[in-house]
């Protein structure tokens, strides 16, 4: 049976990632409030703008003519704890929060890796003036705006409008909109947006891709009451988790949504009053540094070295090694589909009629969208049973750290599949990813000075169980790998002497690839934890009326 959310209750950015929605654009604004009458004001003249997870017209929903459009800009909200309790919540509530939460991110750094390059000391000034105690600087409130671009690629205009607006209600007595997104402090908020590249007929289109060149953002979880169920049965497969019958199932909603049923069977304990938390969740928001020259200049090193050893070409020995590294091609293409480059020429021969269906701009034929929806399939819909090695997609790559599917199944090699357990231990370490690129794209850009990265923003119901094991132990150690020490080789936190394996097929001749000296090819520039309430309790907040008992 399917789950039916209050949709109208929960802000949008939990339910949809907004880019593939047709949002490009976003602007993240941190506003900093001096005393609880005027934050309570200003939470009361956004909570009628708030956009909610009702659903929109779209072609992923059947009934999608029946519902309405999509606003021209979305806003939501999130809060820290620290600004919570300037908001004069009651000390009963705030003291029941998590302890990660109340602690916040820069306390956390051992566990985050925020060290060397990524220390605080290199974050921008509006992350880094609360960690230094400056007076007025410390971060309460962040208010995300993502905007639908028009033909040409440029924002709509409904964007600047809201921002002048928030400008403004940002400048009244009591609260201040932080500046210094920027190393040099400049800038009033962070930019976000995506790739854009021409479709052919004058206008542009997103293209999913991030500034290393790798399409991102494909394995975003399906959880319970996220979609329709006709819309649900199609997106859940590689999504959700694997039952131990093999089939694909919607992750449990209390992964993501406090106040609801998670993976253990329980709803977790919600601080005071009970209706607080509920339909809300957490968001950890990371904006990470992509040394794009780095990255190349090493590839461009070990692929030379590759192409010699093995007689191949360099642009194969290149492409190869990045997609070992990651777990997919470049275009997305999984390894675990395409092992080989052969096999990835193969494939996409195979499917070379996909560019021209997902570019079309008009609307798609029932076979088109069914292509493309087999296509889709593809990409995502994978099991690492017949992998256990890591032949196909080595052990470490990136995309096995951050989603290990069935690999931890401890009874994975029985022949029996009523023996094995799916993916139930990686199931509640799963996060969902809300954010975009920052920054130029520029590839023949080799100046890593250049602002270009990644903001990352994770949403889970439990940071400690989700975001930071996931950080902590998967991407930057290897016990669950049998890796010892090896971290992620594209985010990992690389020591001197750090490495990366490609493994060989254990009956065959060739020896396995070490990737050796991986450089830091990825830096914390900021960051911060931040509480995401319904509507309801955003409302009971602005009013003044949150009481424990």
């Amino acid at each position: 049976m399917s789950k039916t959310l209050d949709l109208r209750d929960i802000q949008g950015n939990i339910v949809r990632a907004y880019g593939r929605y047709g949002f490009p654009h976003a602007r993240y604004f941190l506003f900093h409030i001096h005393e609880a009458v005027a934050g309570r004001r200003f939470l009361a003249a956004l909570h009628p703008r708030v956009t909610t997870s009702e659903r929109w017209r779209h072609a992923w929903e059947d009934d999608h003519g029946n519902l309405p459009a999509p606003p021209p800009v979305t806003l939501n909200i999130a809060l820290t704890w620290q600004g919570l309790r300037v908001l004069d919540l009651p000390t009963e509530t705030l003291s029941q929060f998590p302890r990660e939460f109340i602690d916040g991110m820069a306390p956390r750094k051992h566990i985050l890796t925020d060290t060397g390059p990524s220390g605080h000391r290199h974050w921008d000034p509006v992350w880094r003036a609360p960690i230094e105690k400056a007076p007025g600087r410390d971060i309460h409130v962040l208010v995300t705006l993502n905007a639908q671009m028009q033909p040409d690629g440029t924002p709509v205009p409904e964007l600047e409008e809201m921002t002048d607006w928030l400008r403004d209600l940002g400048a009244g007595d009591g609260m201040t909109l932080l500046t210094g997104h920027n190393k040099d402090g400049s800038g009033d908020y962070q930019q976000g947006g995506a790739r854009l590249v021409p479709r052919g007929d004058g206008t542009m289109m997103i293209d999913a891709q991030e500034h290393f060149g790798f399409e991102d953002g494909i394995g975003n979880p399906v959880f319970a009451g996220q979609y329709p169920p006709q819309v649900e049965a199609r997106r859940v497969k590689g999504r959700g988790k694997i039952m131990p019958d093999q089939t694909w199932a919607p992750l449990a909603t209390g992964e993501f949504l406090i106040g609801h049923v998670d993976e253990s069977q329980q709803i977790p304990f919600s601080t005071r009053p009970p209706r607080f938390m509920f339909n809300g969740t957490f968001l950890a928001f990371r904006k990470l540094h992509e040394n794009v020259g780095l990255f190349h200049g090493y590839i461009d090193k070990q692929a030379a070295i590759y192409a010699d050893v093995h007689g191949v070409p360099q642009e194969e020995a290149r492409l190869t090694l990045k997609a070992k590294m990651v777990g997919r091609w470049p275009n997305g293409v999984p390894l675990m589909a395409a092992p080989t480059y052969a096999d990835m020429l193969r494939f996409d021969a195979a499917w070379s009629d996909i560019p021209a269906i997902r570019n079309k701009s008009g609307a798609r034929t029932t076979a088109e969208q069914a292509r493309l929806d087999a296509w889709n399939e593809q990409m995502i819909n994978f099991k690492y049973r017949d992998d256990q090695v890591g032949v196909s997609c080595p052990i470490s790559a990136h995309i096995r750290r951050g989603n290990m599917r069935d690999m931890l199944d401890p009874r994975i090699a029985s022949a029996n599949p009523r023996d094995r357990t799916g993916s139930a231990l990686t199931n509640r370490r799963r996060i969902l990813r809300r954010g975009l690129p920052y920054g130029a794209f520029e590839p023949d850009n080799t100046d890593d000075r250049t602002e270009r990265g990644v903001i990352f923003v994770a949403i889970c119901a439990n940071l400690f169980r989700q975001f930071e094991f996931v950080l902590q132990q998967w991407m930057n150690y290897g016990l669950d790998l049998n890796a010892g020490n090896d971290t992620c080789p594209l985010l990992g936190y690389h020591q001197p002497g750090s490495k990366f394996m490609i493994q060989a097929d254990p009956e065959g001749e060739d020896t396995p690839w070490v990737m050796n000296e991986l450089p830091q090819f990825i830096e914390t520039r900021g960051g911060e934890y931040f509480f995401v309430p319904s509507l309801n309790t955003l409302n009971m907040i602005a009013l003044g009326v949150v009481d424990p008992t």
